[in-house]
């Protein structure tokens, strides 16, 4: 067995034990193992919960079985389908501050007197042309149809959907989105931003030039 030398003035405690080599022999790691009563209650705690927690991690370690090649195919499929997910939702939110700079914008080229009506504008567009879109305008780009309006699924995003399949294997009633493959709701995310960045771009060009209320009912309109 070999031995264990620290110089003169041997360490005490944790740092015994954490200084020892990976060579040490079985006689020299009892001897220091006798240093843990040294230790502070808190840290003479941690001992026994920490071997309980190793030997749960092995145990679950050990007893998972290999994955069949359909269960890594189908989890590669859902991880692919993530991170397409949330691609599209990061670059809506990009695009939904697009409205916020159109909004900084149109206020910095309006007179003091009218910065609050220019604001008040650019939310209520926003606002107003989500709801629309919800109801109306999604199903009129995208729902199934002819070349020029849809006709199935229009109002309320109620059209048979199994997204996030793509191609051939979609079954829905937005077939023109089904070469992404990401959930319907992120679809119509998309795809709302756009359309309510557009419509402040009206509210920019109509600036000082139309009262709150009109301007309020031409948008529902």
């Amino acid at each position: 067995m070999s031995k264990l030398v620290y110089g003169k003035k041997k360490p005490r405690g944790w740092r015994t034990i954490a200084r020892m080599p990976i060579t040490v022999g079985l006689n020299d790691l009892l001897n220091h193992l006798k240093d843990v009563g040294k230790l502070s209650p808190s840290w003479q705690a941690c001992i026994p919960l920490a071997a309980m927690l190793v030997g749960i991690f092995a145990f679950s370690a050990s007893a998972q079985t290999a994955p069949t090649l359909a269960e890594v195919s189908q989890a590669t499929q859902e991880l692919k389908v993530g991170i397409d997910t949330m691609w599209v939702m990061v670059a809506g939110m990009l695009v939904f501050f697009m409205n916020a700079g159109f909004c900084m914008l149109e206020t910095g080229f309006c007179r003091q007197k009218n910065a609050v009506n220019v604001l008040s504008k650019n939310l209520i567009v926003f606002a107003l042309s989500t709801i629309a879109f919800w109801i109306l305008g999604f199903g009129l780009m995208f729902g199934n149809g002819n070349g020029f309006i849809g006709g199935e699924g229009i109002f309320l995003l109620s059209g048979a959907d199994n997204s996030p399949a793509i191609g051939d294997a979609y079954q829905g009633a937005y077939s023109s989105l089904s070469w992404t493959g990401v959930p319907l709701l992120a679809k119509f995310f998309f795809q709302l931003v756009f359309a309510g960045t557009a419509a402040t771009i009206v509210s920019g060009a109509v600036a000082e030039r139309i009262k709150f209320l009109i301007f309020s009912f031409l948008v529902c309109c």
